[in-house]
């Protein structure tokens, strides 16, 4: 099985973090994912409403650290109830981008561009509010990844597939259209031409190859994911000569993702089906040619070069993303002693997961704790073993940094760390 460099995993479901890691554990072997970002997901709109998941980003961070040093965090903005402040909105974007990356993040995932979150907010992507947030991100070269529309059909009950029914993901005209919401990443890109921005599902421009293109063509930090939102390997099926030429073209600016999970492991064929659905899908469209049945639909494999393989599935990842920045532990104690203060959280297992973080941090510490004082008793032994060799004597104040003889350490001396 081709290894691959998992962009696109997320941590939803209600079950507590120490069995989300066990049952990725699992999940990630099976499918052959040896590295990954996990992308934080703070709001969700449902019924007009917005709901807030306070654990989201330290979660990231969480299972960053459980997976050290193979894989990455992407925090999510947390957004207020009210936007009549928009400095004070803007300023508090920016500082967030600022902590985030300061403290062991890699990038950032943005849902803004979900068409129920649109609706409800009332804030489109190129608004002035994400200004200096896009500024910060363009100028420091860190990644986003957003989330754009949803597939063309969704716009239409009458064409949109019965998936998209059933979860409420088809839009009427209080929705903004998919039009809009292209347009605005596009004037987002005006802006700032160098921003280091991904579309996930491949933008939704599998009907929109002008659109592909320009994304693409007119700027040299843009990517795409092949996280499958169905649709669009469909499409680029029915025309795979002009999406084969497309991928040749932009081979360095497509990244493997999947929208992975750590799925309810109750029912074990349930499960397995679950986790493995659309990397399968992905696998039988690019290393076969042979028909296969995705949920209800059939398709014939491309069976796409190795060496393009190769560089979707792990080679482009590695690139952008190079060595996962370094957590800064104190940080999570802090916010999870944050968190645990809060009267009402929205998980379910919220205070299980802040504990088993703690715990998490406490082994950390303690290992970090173990490994120094194994450090300074070397250090010490070898100090005086030498000075007794040299002189016959076992003195009894060494310098640290062995640049002065022991006898001529001060008492009272400034004292420094080896």
């Amino acid at each position: 099985m081709e290894k691959v460099f998992d962009i696109h995993i997320h941590y939803s479901f209600e079950i507590p973090l120490e069995k989300t890691i066990e049952i990725f554990k699992k999940e990630f072997v099976e499918t052959g994912t040896q590295k990954g970002a996990f992308l934080s997901l703070p709001h969700h709109a449902r019924n007009g409403i917005v709901n807030y998941e306070q654990l989201q980003n330290i979660k990231a961070l969480a299972l960053k650290q459980a997976f050290s040093p193979n894989f990455y965090a992407f925090a999510g903005l947390v957004h207020p109830q009210d936007y009549t402040d928009k400095k004070s909105v803007k300023k508090a974007f920016l500082r967030q981008a600022e902590e985030y990356f300061s403290v062991g993040y890699d990038g950032m995932k943005m849902l803004e561009g979900y068409p129920s979150l649109l609706k409800v907010r009332g804030i489109p992507l190129d608004d002035e509010i994400y200004d200096s947030y896009y500024a910060f991100m363009e100028e420091n070269r860190y990644p986003i990844i957003m989330h754009v529309a949803n597939p063309n059909e969704n716009w239409d009950i009458s064409k949109a597939d019965k998936y998209a029914v059933q979860a409420g993901r088809v839009y009427d005209s209080s929705y903004p259209t998919k039009d809009e919401i292209t347009r605005q990443v596009f004037s987002v890109m005006k802006k700032y031409p160098k921003l280091k921005l991904i579309l996930a599902h491949w933008g939704f421009f599998s009907q929109e190859k002008e659109n592909a293109e320009r994304f693409l063509g007119d700027y040299e930090n843009t990517m795409l994911d092949i996280t499958p939102g169905g649709e669009q390997y469909l499409n680029m099926m029915k025309d795979w000569k002009y999406w084969h030429s497309y991928i040749e073209k932009y081979q360095d600016k497509i990244l493997y993702g999947t929208d992975f999970y750590a799925f309810p492991d109750d029912t074990q064929e349930e499960w397995h089906t679950a986790f493995t659905r659309r990397p399968n899908f992905i696998r039988q469209f690019f290393e076969t040619d042979t028909e296969h049945t995705y949920l209800d639909e059939r398709f014939q494999g491309v069976l796409l070069e190795k060496t393009l393989r190769e560089k979707i599935y792990w080679d482009n990842a590695e690139k952008l993303l190079g060595k996962a920045s370094e957590i800064d532990k104190k940080y999570m104690l802090m916010e999870v002693e944050q968190l645990i203060a809060l009267p009402e959280k929205q998980s379910k297992y919220a205070d299980v997961d802040l504990q088993d973080i703690l715990e998490m941090l406490k082994y950390y510490f303690v290992v970090k704790i173990t490994r120094n004082a194994e450090e300074l008793k070397t250090k010490t032994l070898e100090a005086v073993n030498k000075w007794y060799k040299k002189t016959g004597v076992i003195y009894e104040f060494y310098d640290s940094k062995d640049a002065i003889y022991p006898y001529e350490c001060e008492r009272k001396g400034k004292p420094i760390t080896p």
